[in-house]
């Protein structure tokens, strides 16, 4: 249940920007974020992401073209073509292409990330195990308030991060890792907080 309402609730963001965020913001965001990047990533990292994050984007735009053929090309294309006005409509095209490059550019500094922050996801995981295999020897038993507690807030991590990576803010790139780094000290201590197996 909880999954359906998370993906009713993207879909109307993903609708509402696409009706109503305009494109020089979006534009403004992409030079900020580009910018960011090469501060924090410097410049070769930085060039390399945002070349992955062209060739994502052409690729997209290439396969879903966003032009007024899309409202169809028969009479009632026409109709609605015409009840549209057609400043509002190219502004809504560009914005949509931006949307795509900011999507593709968030992506690719993500995969950037990737390995760093798989490895951070393997020394959370491996010490929540070993912290609940010491436990399993002792006679302290977890707390199922504190494993609950660590499963709502690695849910919460996981949604912020989501509609980070999807609203028309703007994404600093480090904070893709300081979020990482409190998902993984959740699942550490969510693992670690395991009933024991007698």
């Amino acid at each position: 249940m909880a999954g359906r309402v998370g993906v009713l609730v993207l879909l109307s963001v993903v609708i509402l920007m696409l009706a109503w965020v305009p494109a020089a913001w979006l534009e403004r965001i992409a030079m900020l974020e580009r910018a960011w990047d090469r501060q924090a990533l410097g410049e070769r990292s930085a060039t390399a992401v945002l070349e992955r994050a062209q060739q994502w984007s052409a690729a997209q735009l290439g396969a879903f073209p966003i032009g007024s053929e899309t409202l169809g090309a028969d009479r009632r294309g026409a109709a609605r073509r015409a009840a549209v006005s057609p400043a509002w409509l190219a502004d809504r095209r560009t914005a949509a292409a931006r949307l795509v490059e900011l999507a593709c550019l968030r992506a690719a500094l993500v995969t950037a990330w990737g390995p760093a922050l798989g490895l951070l996801l393997i020394a959370g995981v491996l010490d929540g195990h070993w912290r609940w295999r010491i436990r399993q020897r002792g006679f302290d038993y977890p707390s199922p308030v504190a494993r609950q507690a660590s499963q709502t807030g690695l849910a919460l991590v996981l949604g912020g991060f989501l509609l980070v990576l999807l609203l028309p803010l703007p994404l600093h790139p480090l904070e893709i890792p300081l979020l990482t780094l409190i998902a993984v000290w959740l699942i550490g201590a969510g693992l670690a907080a395991l009933p024991k197996r007698l």
